[in-house]
Protein backbone atom coordinates (compact mmCIF):
# COMPACT_ATOMS: atom_id res chain seq x y z
CA UNK A 1 0.00 0.00 0.00
CA UNK A 2 1.07 3.52 -0.59
CA UNK A 3 2.10 5.75 1.78
CA UNK A 4 -0.56 8.15 0.32
CA UNK A 5 -2.60 5.80 1.17
CA UNK A 6 -1.74 5.05 4.64
CA UNK A 7 -1.95 8.62 5.98
CA UNK A 8 -5.42 8.70 4.08
CA UNK A 9 -6.79 6.07 5.78
CA UNK A 10 -5.02 6.67 9.08
CA UNK A 11 -6.57 10.46 9.28
CA UNK A 12 -9.79 8.55 7.88
CA UNK A 13 -9.81 6.15 11.13
CA UNK A 14 -8.72 8.97 13.61
CA UNK A 15 -11.35 11.73 12.76
CA UNK A 16 -14.04 8.83 12.51
CA UNK A 17 -12.87 7.89 16.24
CA UNK A 18 -13.11 11.52 17.29
CA UNK A 19 -16.30 12.78 15.39
CA UNK A 20 -18.10 9.53 16.91
CA UNK A 21 -16.68 10.19 19.89
CA UNK A 22 -17.84 13.80 20.31
CA UNK A 23 -20.82 13.58 18.61
CA UNK A 24 -22.28 10.50 21.48
CA UNK A 25 -21.03 12.47 24.05
CA UNK A 26 -22.73 15.78 22.75
CA UNK A 27 -25.71 13.55 21.60
CA UNK A 28 -26.27 11.72 25.05
CA UNK A 29 -25.88 15.08 26.60
CA UNK A 30 -28.54 16.87 24.73
CA UNK A 31 -30.64 13.44 25.67
CA UNK A 32 -30.27 13.28 29.55
CA UNK A 33 -31.40 17.42 29.36
CA UNK A 34 -34.03 16.47 27.68
CA UNK A 35 -35.11 13.66 29.73
CA UNK A 36 -34.46 15.35 33.02
CA UNK A 37 -36.79 18.12 31.35
CA UNK A 38 -39.54 15.84 30.90
CA UNK A 39 -39.21 14.07 34.41
CA UNK A 40 -39.75 17.45 36.00
CA UNK A 41 -42.34 18.35 34.03
CA UNK A 42 -43.94 14.56 34.68
CA UNK A 43 -43.22 15.52 38.92
CA UNK A 44 -44.87 18.94 38.12
CA UNK A 45 -47.97 16.71 36.52
CA UNK A 46 -47.96 14.18 39.37
CA UNK A 47 -47.69 16.94 42.43
CA UNK A 48 -50.70 18.44 40.77
CA UNK A 49 -52.91 15.45 40.45
CA UNK A 50 -51.97 14.88 44.08
CA UNK A 51 -52.70 17.91 45.69
CA UNK A 52 -56.10 17.91 43.70
CA UNK A 53 -57.02 14.65 44.53
CA UNK A 54 -56.23 15.45 48.38
CA UNK A 55 -57.98 18.53 48.58
CA UNK A 56 -61.02 16.61 47.18
CA UNK A 57 -60.60 14.29 49.48
CA UNK A 58 -60.56 16.66 52.24
CA UNK A 59 -63.54 18.98 50.85
CA UNK A 60 -65.27 15.52 51.19
CA UNK A 61 -64.04 14.59 55.10
CA UNK A 62 -65.37 18.46 56.14
CA UNK A 63 -69.14 18.19 54.66
CA UNK A 64 -69.06 14.66 56.99
CA UNK A 65 -67.88 16.30 59.78
CA UNK A 66 -70.66 18.42 61.22
CA UNK A 67 -70.33 17.59 64.79
CA UNK A 68 -66.72 17.18 64.85
CA UNK A 69 -63.67 20.11 65.82
CA UNK A 70 -63.06 22.18 62.90
CA UNK A 71 -60.31 20.24 60.84
CA UNK A 72 -56.92 21.21 60.68
CA UNK A 73 -56.39 24.50 58.61
CA UNK A 74 -52.68 23.58 58.20
CA UNK A 75 -53.24 20.14 56.10
CA UNK A 76 -49.75 19.07 54.30
CA UNK A 77 -50.29 19.00 50.60
CA UNK A 78 -48.46 15.50 50.78
CA UNK A 79 -49.79 13.99 53.40
CA UNK A 80 -53.76 13.63 54.84
CA UNK A 81 -53.74 14.21 58.54
CA UNK A 82 -54.84 11.29 60.14
CA UNK A 83 -56.41 12.59 62.86
CA UNK A 84 -58.61 14.03 60.84
CA UNK A 85 -59.66 10.46 59.88
CA UNK A 86 -60.26 9.16 62.89
CA UNK A 87 -62.27 12.40 63.33
CA UNK A 88 -64.67 11.78 60.58
CA UNK A 89 -67.71 9.70 60.23
CA UNK A 90 -66.74 8.34 56.50
CA UNK A 91 -65.24 5.12 56.56
CA UNK A 92 -62.61 3.57 53.89
CA UNK A 93 -64.97 2.05 52.07
CA UNK A 94 -66.90 5.08 51.45
CA UNK A 95 -63.78 6.98 50.48
CA UNK A 96 -62.93 4.09 48.12
CA UNK A 97 -66.47 4.39 46.44
CA UNK A 98 -66.07 8.29 46.13
CA UNK A 99 -62.34 8.11 44.57
CA UNK A 100 -63.73 7.55 41.11
CA UNK A 101 -65.83 10.21 40.87
CA UNK A 102 -62.86 12.47 42.74
CA UNK A 103 -60.79 10.98 40.17
CA UNK A 104 -62.84 12.35 37.61
CA UNK A 105 -63.39 15.88 38.72
CA UNK A 106 -59.47 16.31 38.52
CA UNK A 107 -59.11 14.58 35.62
CA UNK A 108 -61.17 17.32 33.71
CA UNK A 109 -60.17 19.87 35.66
CA UNK A 110 -56.25 19.23 35.47
CA UNK A 111 -55.45 16.40 32.70
CA UNK A 112 -53.07 17.94 29.83
CA UNK A 113 -52.99 15.93 26.47
CA UNK A 114 -50.43 12.95 26.36
CA UNK A 115 -51.05 12.95 30.24
CA UNK A 116 -52.88 10.28 32.16
CA UNK A 117 -52.93 9.40 35.74
CA UNK A 118 -54.29 6.15 38.28
CA UNK A 119 -55.53 6.39 41.85
CA UNK A 120 -54.86 3.22 43.79
CA UNK A 121 -56.25 3.21 47.15
CA UNK A 122 -55.26 0.40 49.48
CA UNK A 123 -53.39 -1.45 46.78
CA UNK A 124 -56.64 -1.24 44.19
CA UNK A 125 -56.56 0.53 41.33
CA UNK A 126 -59.53 2.57 41.93
CA UNK A 127 -59.65 4.97 38.77
CA UNK A 128 -57.56 5.94 35.92
CA UNK A 129 -58.21 8.13 32.58
CA UNK A 130 -55.62 6.07 30.51
CA UNK A 131 -57.63 4.45 27.65
CA UNK A 132 -55.09 1.84 27.09
CA UNK A 133 -54.80 0.91 31.07
CA UNK A 134 -51.37 -0.12 30.72
CA UNK A 135 -49.80 -2.84 33.50
CA UNK A 136 -48.07 -1.13 36.07
CA UNK A 137 -45.52 -3.46 37.96
CA UNK A 138 -44.78 -3.44 41.39
CA UNK A 139 -41.57 -1.13 41.03
CA UNK A 140 -43.03 1.72 41.39
CA UNK A 141 -44.32 1.06 44.86
CA UNK A 142 -41.77 -0.45 46.55
CA UNK A 143 -39.78 1.28 48.78
CA UNK A 144 -42.10 4.36 48.69
CA UNK A 145 -42.83 6.25 51.44
CA UNK A 146 -45.02 9.26 52.04
CA UNK A 147 -43.27 12.53 50.71
CA UNK A 148 -40.98 10.20 48.31
CA UNK A 149 -41.82 9.50 44.53
CA UNK A 150 -40.86 6.82 42.40
CA UNK A 151 -40.25 6.60 38.42
CA UNK A 152 -39.81 4.25 35.71
CA UNK A 153 -39.60 5.05 31.74
CA UNK A 154 -41.49 2.29 29.76
CA UNK A 155 -41.90 2.32 26.28
CA UNK A 156 -45.93 1.52 24.93
CA UNK A 157 -47.05 1.19 21.14
CA UNK A 158 -43.39 2.44 20.15
CA UNK A 159 -43.80 5.60 22.74
CA UNK A 160 -41.85 6.60 25.57
CA UNK A 161 -44.30 7.57 29.05
CA UNK A 162 -42.29 8.15 32.17
CA UNK A 163 -44.21 7.00 35.23
CA UNK A 164 -44.38 8.79 38.30
CA UNK A 165 -45.52 7.45 41.53
CA UNK A 166 -46.63 9.30 44.86
CA UNK A 167 -48.34 8.51 48.28
CA UNK A 168 -50.10 9.42 50.86
CA UNK A 169 -51.73 8.29 54.18
CA UNK A 170 -55.50 7.91 54.62
CA UNK A 171 -57.18 6.02 57.89
CA UNK A 172 -54.21 4.07 57.23
CA UNK A 173 -54.37 2.76 54.17
CA UNK A 174 -52.39 3.59 51.35
CA UNK A 175 -53.20 6.49 48.51
CA UNK A 176 -51.32 5.91 45.16
CA UNK A 177 -51.18 8.62 42.62
CA UNK A 178 -49.46 7.44 39.29
CA UNK A 179 -49.04 9.97 36.86
CA UNK A 180 -48.03 8.87 33.20
CA UNK A 181 -46.04 11.36 30.99
CA UNK A 182 -45.58 10.82 27.29
CA UNK A 183 -41.66 11.40 27.50
CA UNK A 184 -40.94 10.38 23.13
CA UNK A 185 -40.30 13.96 22.53
CA UNK A 186 -36.67 13.30 24.24
CA UNK A 187 -36.19 9.63 22.07
CA UNK A 188 -37.64 11.32 19.32
CA UNK A 189 -34.90 14.39 19.62
CA UNK A 190 -32.82 11.83 20.03
CA UNK A 191 -33.55 9.87 16.69
CA UNK A 192 -33.38 12.74 14.88
CA UNK A 193 -30.00 14.11 15.89
CA UNK A 194 -28.74 10.70 15.44
CA UNK A 195 -29.55 10.74 11.90
CA UNK A 196 -28.79 14.22 11.31
CA UNK A 197 -24.99 13.34 13.18
CA UNK A 198 -24.68 10.52 10.71
CA UNK A 199 -25.60 12.75 8.09
CA UNK A 200 -23.07 15.14 9.02
CA UNK A 201 -19.77 12.60 9.81
CA UNK A 202 -20.86 11.27 5.98
CA UNK A 203 -20.39 14.38 4.41
CA UNK A 204 -17.42 15.79 6.65
CA UNK A 205 -15.71 12.27 6.20
CA UNK A 206 -16.27 12.41 2.24
CA UNK A 207 -15.00 16.11 2.11
CA UNK A 208 -11.89 15.50 4.57
CA UNK A 209 -11.17 12.33 2.35
CA UNK A 210 -10.90 13.89 -1.35
CA UNK A 211 -8.76 17.18 0.89
CA UNK A 212 -6.89 14.80 2.87
CA UNK A 213 -6.12 12.60 -0.91
CA UNK A 214 -4.98 15.73 -2.76
CA UNK A 215 -2.84 17.49 0.65
CA UNK A 216 -1.41 13.31 0.78
CA UNK A 217 -0.68 13.59 -3.16
CA UNK A 218 0.97 16.37 -2.36
CA UNK A 219 3.01 15.84 0.42
CA UNK A 220 4.56 12.82 -0.67
CA UNK A 221 4.97 13.79 -4.09
CA UNK A 222 9.00 14.12 -3.39
CA UNK A 223 8.66 10.74 -1.68
CA UNK A 224 7.63 9.36 -5.04
CA UNK A 225 10.11 11.82 -6.71
CA UNK A 226 13.26 9.83 -4.52
CA UNK A 227 11.61 6.52 -5.05
CA UNK A 228 11.96 7.19 -9.25
CA UNK A 229 15.39 8.41 -8.65
CA UNK A 230 16.06 5.45 -6.34
CA UNK A 231 15.19 3.03 -9.39
CA UNK A 232 17.36 4.57 -11.97
CA UNK A 233 20.34 4.44 -9.88
CA UNK A 234 19.69 0.97 -9.09
CA UNK A 235 19.05 0.56 -12.76
CA UNK A 236 22.85 2.23 -13.54
CA UNK A 237 21.67 6.06 -13.93
CA UNK A 238 24.43 7.27 -11.24
CA UNK A 239 24.04 10.77 -12.89
CA UNK A 240 20.34 11.33 -11.86
CA UNK A 241 19.21 13.58 -8.74
CA UNK A 242 16.26 14.08 -7.54
CA UNK A 243 14.76 18.06 -7.47
CA UNK A 244 12.86 18.86 -4.38
CA UNK A 245 13.32 22.66 -3.21
CA UNK A 246 11.13 22.10 -0.21
CA UNK A 247 12.75 23.31 3.29
CA UNK A 248 10.94 20.55 5.52
CA UNK A 249 12.68 17.25 6.66
CA UNK A 250 11.80 16.03 3.33
CA UNK A 251 14.01 18.83 1.39
CA UNK A 252 16.50 17.78 3.76
CA UNK A 253 15.90 14.09 2.74
CA UNK A 254 16.89 14.88 -0.63
CA UNK A 255 19.62 17.01 -0.03
CA UNK A 256 20.88 13.89 1.79
CA UNK A 257 20.07 11.78 -0.97
CA UNK A 258 21.92 13.81 -3.74
CA UNK A 259 24.86 13.86 -1.44
CA UNK A 260 24.76 9.84 -1.33
CA UNK A 261 23.76 9.57 -4.67
CA UNK A 262 26.88 11.58 -5.84
CA UNK A 263 29.07 10.02 -3.35
CA UNK A 264 27.65 6.55 -4.85
CA UNK A 265 28.52 7.84 -8.54
CA UNK A 266 31.69 9.26 -7.17
CA UNK A 267 32.80 5.65 -5.55
CA UNK A 268 31.22 3.93 -8.78
CA UNK A 269 33.39 5.72 -10.81
CA UNK A 270 36.56 5.61 -8.41
CA UNK A 271 35.72 1.46 -9.02
CA UNK A 272 35.38 1.40 -12.57
CA UNK A 273 39.13 3.60 -12.97
CA UNK A 274 40.64 1.60 -10.63
CA UNK A 275 39.39 -1.45 -12.21
CA UNK A 276 40.46 -0.19 -15.81
CA UNK A 277 43.87 0.69 -14.32
CA UNK A 278 44.01 -2.97 -12.63
CA UNK A 279 43.06 -4.12 -16.33
CA UNK A 280 45.22 -2.04 -17.86
CA UNK A 281 48.23 -2.69 -15.16
CA UNK A 282 48.05 -6.45 -15.89
CA UNK A 283 47.87 -6.10 -19.76
CA UNK A 284 50.92 -3.91 -19.52
CA UNK A 285 52.34 -6.15 -16.98
CA UNK A 286 52.09 -8.92 -19.40
CA UNK A 287 53.32 -7.06 -22.12
CA UNK A 288 56.54 -6.44 -20.23
CA UNK A 289 56.99 -9.35 -19.34
CA UNK A 290 56.14 -11.12 -22.60
CA UNK A 291 58.81 -8.92 -24.78
CA UNK A 292 61.99 -9.71 -22.56
CA UNK A 293 60.68 -13.33 -22.14
CA UNK A 294 60.39 -13.83 -25.79
CA UNK A 295 63.56 -12.49 -26.26
CA UNK A 296 64.95 -14.72 -23.71
CA UNK A 297 63.42 -18.12 -24.43
CA UNK A 298 64.23 -17.26 -28.13
CA UNK A 299 68.03 -16.54 -28.10
CA UNK A 300 68.49 -19.33 -25.42
CA UNK A 301 66.85 -21.62 -27.54
CA UNK A 302 68.97 -20.89 -30.42
CA UNK A 303 71.63 -22.01 -28.93
CA UNK A 304 70.35 -25.35 -27.11
CA UNK A 305 69.90 -26.31 -30.54
CA UNK A 306 72.44 -24.83 -32.72
CA UNK A 307 75.82 -24.62 -32.92
CA UNK A 308 77.01 -20.85 -33.14
CA UNK A 309 80.22 -19.29 -33.26
CA UNK A 310 81.63 -17.55 -30.00
CA UNK A 311 80.59 -14.03 -30.89
CA UNK A 312 77.12 -14.79 -31.88
CA UNK A 313 76.97 -16.79 -28.59
CA UNK A 314 78.65 -13.85 -26.86
CA UNK A 315 75.70 -11.46 -27.91
CA UNK A 316 72.82 -13.82 -27.61
CA UNK A 317 74.34 -14.05 -24.11
CA UNK A 318 74.47 -10.57 -23.88
CA UNK A 319 70.74 -9.95 -24.95
CA UNK A 320 69.64 -12.95 -22.43
CA UNK A 321 71.85 -11.10 -19.51
CA UNK A 322 70.33 -7.01 -20.76
CA UNK A 323 66.46 -8.75 -20.56
CA UNK A 324 66.97 -10.62 -17.59
CA UNK A 325 68.11 -7.69 -15.82
CA UNK A 326 65.38 -5.75 -17.28
CA UNK A 327 63.14 -8.12 -15.76
CA UNK A 328 65.04 -7.69 -12.21
CA UNK A 329 64.60 -3.76 -11.91
CA UNK A 330 60.87 -3.94 -13.55
CA UNK A 331 60.49 -6.83 -10.08
CA UNK A 332 62.07 -4.34 -8.01
CA UNK A 333 60.11 -1.48 -8.80
CA UNK A 334 56.60 -3.52 -8.42
CA UNK A 335 58.05 -4.81 -5.36
CA UNK A 336 58.52 -1.13 -3.79
CA UNK A 337 55.86 0.32 -5.21
CA UNK A 338 53.02 -2.52 -3.79
CA UNK A 339 55.26 -2.16 -0.51
CA UNK A 340 54.83 1.37 0.00
CA UNK A 341 50.79 1.58 -0.83
CA UNK A 342 50.17 -0.51 2.21
CA UNK A 343 53.17 0.92 4.72
CA UNK A 344 53.94 3.84 6.50
CA UNK A 345 57.61 5.49 5.59
CA UNK A 346 59.83 6.68 8.44
CA UNK A 347 61.04 9.96 8.22
CA UNK A 348 64.70 11.94 9.67
CA UNK A 349 66.17 15.52 9.08
CA UNK A 350 68.15 16.07 5.94
CA UNK A 351 70.34 17.88 4.72
CA UNK A 352 68.51 18.99 0.62
CA UNK A 353 72.26 19.61 -0.31
CA UNK A 354 73.78 16.42 0.53
CA UNK A 355 70.83 14.50 -0.85
CA UNK A 356 71.07 16.13 -3.82
CA UNK A 357 74.52 15.47 -4.11
CA UNK A 358 74.05 11.75 -3.43
CA UNK A 359 71.53 11.81 -6.77
CA UNK A 360 73.72 13.42 -8.60
CA UNK A 361 76.35 10.77 -7.71
CA UNK A 362 74.07 7.62 -8.61
CA UNK A 363 73.09 9.11 -11.97
CA UNK A 364 76.42 11.04 -13.48
CA UNK A 365 77.89 7.71 -14.92
CA UNK A 366 74.78 7.42 -17.14
CA UNK A 367 74.70 10.81 -17.97
CA UNK A 368 78.58 10.95 -19.38
CA UNK A 369 78.00 7.90 -21.27
CA UNK A 370 75.43 10.00 -22.99
CA UNK A 371 77.88 13.15 -22.74
CA UNK A 372 74.91 14.87 -20.95
CA UNK A 373 75.88 17.61 -18.52
CA UNK A 374 74.51 18.80 -15.20
CA UNK A 375 74.19 21.81 -13.88
CA UNK A 376 72.95 21.93 -10.08
CA UNK A 377 71.88 24.92 -7.56
CA UNK A 378 70.68 23.78 -4.54
CA UNK A 379 69.72 25.78 -1.79
CA UNK A 380 70.63 23.94 1.59
CA UNK A 381 68.09 23.32 4.24
CA UNK A 382 67.10 20.86 6.61
CA UNK A 383 63.64 18.58 5.83
CA UNK A 384 62.04 15.92 7.60
CA UNK A 385 62.21 12.93 4.68
CA UNK A 386 62.87 9.73 4.03
CA UNK A 387 66.36 9.56 2.51
CA UNK A 388 66.23 6.52 0.81
CA UNK A 389 63.18 6.92 -0.96
CA UNK A 390 63.64 10.38 -2.09
CA UNK A 391 66.50 9.99 -3.51
CA UNK A 392 65.21 6.63 -5.31
CA UNK A 393 62.05 9.35 -6.42
CA UNK A 394 65.10 12.01 -8.17
CA UNK A 395 67.30 9.30 -9.56
CA UNK A 396 64.47 7.98 -11.30
CA UNK A 397 63.46 11.80 -12.60
CA UNK A 398 66.60 12.09 -13.35
CA UNK A 399 67.09 9.10 -15.18
CA UNK A 400 63.80 10.14 -17.21
CA UNK A 401 65.06 13.60 -17.78
CA UNK A 402 68.57 11.55 -19.58
CA UNK A 403 65.90 9.43 -21.75
CA UNK A 404 64.68 12.69 -23.14
CA UNK A 405 68.01 14.41 -24.13
CA UNK A 406 70.08 14.26 -26.90
CA UNK A 407 73.84 14.06 -26.51
CA UNK A 408 75.28 17.00 -25.51
CA UNK A 409 72.40 18.75 -23.84
CA UNK A 410 72.34 19.65 -20.49
CA UNK A 411 69.83 19.17 -17.44
CA UNK A 412 69.33 21.11 -15.24
CA UNK A 413 68.54 20.10 -11.18
CA UNK A 414 67.67 23.33 -8.76
CA UNK A 415 66.38 23.33 -4.77
CA UNK A 416 64.99 26.45 -3.51
CA UNK A 417 62.60 28.03 -1.22
CA UNK A 418 59.93 29.06 -3.00
CA UNK A 419 56.74 32.04 -2.99
CA UNK A 420 53.61 32.17 -0.96
CA UNK A 421 51.81 31.57 -4.29
CA UNK A 422 54.02 27.77 -4.23
CA UNK A 423 52.87 27.81 -1.14
CA UNK A 424 49.05 28.16 -1.17
CA UNK A 425 49.27 25.15 -4.50
CA UNK A 426 51.13 22.78 -2.00
CA UNK A 427 48.78 23.87 1.00
CA UNK A 428 45.59 23.27 -1.57
CA UNK A 429 46.46 19.61 -2.63
CA UNK A 430 48.29 18.13 0.34
CA UNK A 431 47.16 17.65 3.94
CA UNK A 432 49.22 20.41 5.90
CA UNK A 433 48.37 20.69 9.39
CA UNK A 434 47.59 23.99 11.97
CA UNK A 435 51.62 24.07 13.01
CA UNK A 436 52.48 24.50 8.94
CA UNK A 437 50.77 27.49 8.64
CA UNK A 438 50.51 30.75 9.60
CA UNK A 439 47.73 32.96 11.15
CA UNK A 440 46.52 34.31 7.89
CA UNK A 441 46.00 30.32 6.80
CA UNK A 442 48.88 30.64 4.37
CA UNK A 443 51.49 28.13 4.41
CA UNK A 444 54.73 29.22 6.25
CA UNK A 445 57.57 27.87 3.81
CA UNK A 446 57.69 25.31 0.68
CA UNK A 447 61.41 23.87 -0.63
CA UNK A 448 60.89 23.26 -4.23
CA UNK A 449 62.84 21.16 -6.56
CA UNK A 450 63.05 21.39 -10.15
CA UNK A 451 64.80 18.86 -12.96
CA UNK A 452 64.48 20.67 -16.23
CA UNK A 453 65.95 19.20 -19.41
CA UNK A 454 65.70 20.37 -23.14
CA UNK A 455 64.64 17.18 -24.89
CA UNK A 456 61.68 15.86 -26.75
CA UNK A 457 59.13 16.87 -24.58
CA UNK A 458 55.42 15.86 -24.10
CA UNK A 459 51.84 16.84 -24.91
CA UNK A 460 49.81 17.76 -22.33
CA UNK A 461 47.95 14.07 -22.06
CA UNK A 462 51.42 12.74 -21.70
CA UNK A 463 52.16 14.54 -19.05
CA UNK A 464 48.90 13.93 -16.96
CA UNK A 465 49.44 9.88 -17.50
CA UNK A 466 53.11 9.96 -16.82
CA UNK A 467 52.30 8.84 -13.09
CA UNK A 468 50.37 5.71 -14.43
CA UNK A 469 52.07 2.24 -14.30
CA UNK A 470 53.79 1.19 -17.25
CA UNK A 471 52.58 4.10 -19.45
CA UNK A 472 55.39 5.64 -21.62
CA UNK A 473 55.15 8.58 -23.69
CA UNK A 474 57.89 7.05 -26.20
CA UNK A 475 57.60 3.38 -25.72
CA UNK A 476 60.17 2.50 -28.38
CA UNK A 477 62.93 4.79 -27.22
CA UNK A 478 61.90 4.38 -22.89
CA UNK A 479 62.85 0.54 -24.34
CA UNK A 480 65.75 0.95 -25.56
CA UNK A 481 66.96 3.23 -22.65
CA UNK A 482 65.93 0.22 -20.31
CA UNK A 483 62.64 1.35 -19.57
CA UNK A 484 59.58 -0.46 -17.71
CA UNK A 485 57.08 3.03 -17.34
CA UNK A 486 57.20 1.97 -13.17
CA UNK A 487 59.05 4.67 -11.96
CA UNK A 488 57.36 7.45 -12.59
CA UNK A 489 54.53 5.96 -10.72
CA UNK A 490 57.14 4.75 -7.60
CA UNK A 491 57.86 8.94 -7.71
CA UNK A 492 54.26 9.47 -7.51
CA UNK A 493 53.77 7.33 -4.28
CA UNK A 494 57.25 8.38 -2.51
CA UNK A 495 55.93 12.16 -2.80
CA UNK A 496 52.84 11.22 -1.51
CA UNK A 497 54.09 9.79 1.58
CA UNK A 498 56.18 13.27 1.74
CA UNK A 499 52.30 15.53 1.44
CA UNK A 500 54.57 17.02 -1.91
CA UNK A 501 53.33 17.79 -4.71
CA UNK A 502 54.81 17.00 -8.35
CA UNK A 503 53.55 19.48 -10.92
CA UNK A 504 54.82 19.06 -15.10
CA UNK A 505 55.37 21.25 -17.18
CA UNK A 506 56.42 20.17 -20.98
CA UNK A 507 56.01 20.61 -24.48
CA UNK A 508 56.83 18.44 -27.84
CA UNK A 509 60.47 19.62 -28.91
CA UNK A 510 60.98 22.45 -26.20
CA UNK A 511 61.59 20.11 -23.13
CA UNK A 512 59.90 19.19 -19.94
CA UNK A 513 60.25 20.58 -16.44
CA UNK A 514 59.61 18.90 -13.28
CA UNK A 515 58.84 20.43 -9.92
CA UNK A 516 58.55 19.18 -6.52
CA UNK A 517 57.23 21.08 -3.64
CA UNK A 518 57.98 19.54 -0.72
CA UNK A 519 56.20 21.19 2.64
CA UNK A 520 59.14 22.86 4.89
Amino acid sequence: MKFRYKVLFTNLILLSLGLGLVGYLMIHKNFELAKQTQLKNAIVQNNLVQSSVEYELLQLLNSVSDNSETSNNNTDNNNADNSNAEKSSISASSIAAQLPQIGSRVSSSVRSRDSFFYIYFDGEKVYTDDKSDARIGDTLFKNLTTGNKNYVIKEESQKHYIYVTSQSVIDEKNLWIVSKCDASEAYTLLDEQINYFRLIIIVILIAESAAMYFISRYMTKPLEKLNHVSEEIAQGDYATRVNVKSHDEIGLLAQKFNIMAQAVSDHVDELNDMVHRREQFVADFTHEIKTPMTSIIGYADTMRSLELPREEQMMALGYIFSEGKRLESMSQKLFELIYLRRHDIEKARVHMADLCAEVIKVVEPAYENRHLTIETEIEDTVLTVNRELLVTALVNMMDNARKASEEGQQVEVTGKFVDKMACNILKDKTDIGEAESTDDGKCMRAYEICIIDHGIGMTKEQAERICDEFYMADKSRARKEGGAGIGMSLVAIILEHHNAVLSVESEPGCGTTMRILLPW
